[in-house]
């Protein structure tokens, strides 16, 4: 074990995912954590999960990879959207074992083994940031669409032209109970106007329109 691995598993603040930038922040030169990280790697004291990200080995680690912040390195310019989030908050019933990401980028699926498989795709020529929070835990952060802006884009994913709750609830099984559980009036504000595409906006006014918000 040499004295990088010493300094992450030391170091209680040192991210759980971290790149060579974490590193030349704490004082290490290039020469230095390239020689560590390459010889930590070899004697599986740390594990590659993606290019240049790394993380300690589950035999010592003691906290979860964030899929989140995980989706976000891998990819910055993109935010966590559609199936993922409706999943988590509970409004559709199947298990979404992905994360769907919209980028401004270009798409790509990354499948990084055990530690999960990551969606990215293209759909704004100019992506809107309305309904996009960014969410922060003890393990990083990352960019998230509220729920109404991940079924907007939903919407215009499947190019479909919704205007109902029945038609959300025939193929996607989202009922009225679900959306008012998540969906605020000040989310309809947000978003109303935000992208000037036809079929989102419909969608938009119509859903309003069935839960009189």
């Amino acid at each position: 074990m040499n004295e990088l691995v010493n300094y992450v598993l030391n170091n209680d603040t040192f991210p759980i995912l971290f790149t060579y930038k974490d590193f030349e922040k704490v004082g290490y030169t290039q020469d230095s954590y390239l020689s560590f990280i390459d010889e930590a790697t070899k004697m599986k004291y740390i594990n590659c999960v993606y290019n240049n990200i790394f993380t300690l080995n589950e035999k010592y680690q003691n906290k979860i990879i964030p899929k989140g912040t995980l989706s976000q390195m891998i990819e910055p310019n993109s935010y966590i959207s559609m199936y993922y989030v409706l999943w988590d908050c509970d409004m559709i019933p199947e298990s979404v074992f992905s994360i769907t990401s919209v980028t401004s980028y270009r798409e790509e699926i990354i499948d990084t083994d055990k530690y999960g498989t990551y969606i990215y795709k293209k759909l704004y020529e100019k992506t809107p940031t309305a309904g996009i929070y960014i969410q922060n835990n003890f393990n990083g952060q990352y960019k998230i669409a509220k729920p109404l802006r991940a079924l907007c884009d939903m919407v215009y994913f499947m190019k479909k032209s919704w205007t109902n709750i029945d038609s959300l609830y025939q193929v996607l099984r989202i009922d009225k109970d679900s959306l008012e559980e998540n969906i605020t009036n000040s989310d309809f504000d947000e978003l109303q106007g935000a992208f000037g595409i036809k079929n989102i906006e419909n969608f938009l006014q119509g859903i309003r329109k069935e839960l009189q918000i």
